[in-house]
């Protein structure tokens, strides 16, 4: 009886493999239909839009051009030396 209970252990299990491919087969078929259906037509984000930016004159020449980089502030002279973190 050990075979037969074997063979028997493996049939089940095969069966429930075709059960769930089934009905993974259908949950994905009712998804995609549903995608399809709420999400059918022209994309929104296919759609263009332009911006423009403007300043206000004043606020244009407030700033120095400095390429990204802020200039140094002077060191105190005191003498000694502060230990730098690394």
């Amino acid at each position: 009886m050990g075979i037969r209970d074997e063979l028997l252990k493996i049939e089940i299990v095969e069966g429930l493999n075709r059960a769930l491919d089934k009905n993974f087969q259908r949950v994905r078929e009712n998804a995609r239909r549903e995608w399809e259906s709420r999400f059918a037509g022209p994309d929104p984000s296919d759609a263009c839009a332009s911006v423009r930016v403007h300043t206000a004159p004043q606020a244009r020449f407030s700033a120095l051009p400095a390429a990204g980089f802020l200039a140094r502030k002077a060191r105190l002279q005191t003498g000694k030396m502060r230990p730098a973190l690394v």
